[in-house]
């Protein structure tokens, strides 16, 4: 439908699906609407003080889920270390350390450690 014209939902739909994945393809698919009209309203838009709000509210919910499925991985880490049979560890630290990443991510937190330790030690010679 070329020109056709978008209601204020349409807007919101497409923003904070875009808010969400970040992804002018994916939020297309989602909301099966052409990806120029997604990328569009997305650029006329995206300056402006709602969606920026919209997008920190996507990334505290994502934070505060992450947490919580963190949390669940790590109560079942420590089980399956115990109980030493079922999910291979590294399949669990894989996905704590992935999801501690994104989480960090999301929350403007550094993802590796940059610091460097540099250790002289003189003599007396």
């Amino acid at each position: 439908m070329r020109g056709k014209k978008r209601t204020p939902e349409d807007i919101y739909a497409i923003m904070v699906s875009y808010a969400t994945t970040h992804s002018y393809m994916e939020t297309s698919k989602q909301l099966d609407i052409p990806v120029a009209t997604v990328k569009k309203i997305v650029d006329e838009n995206i300056e402006k003080e709602e969606f920026k709000k919209l997008c920190n509210e996507k990334k505290e919910e994502f934070v505060t889920r992450a947490d919580r499925i963190i949390e669940k991985a790590m109560k079942r880490l420590e089980n399956e270390i115990e109980a030493a049979d079922s999910i291979p560890v590294n399949n669990l630290s894989t996905v704590i350390g992935t999801l501690y990443d994104k989480r960090a991510l999301a929350k403007g937190d550094p993802t590796s450690n940059e610091a460097v330790t540099i250790r002289v030690e003189l003599t007396d010679e």
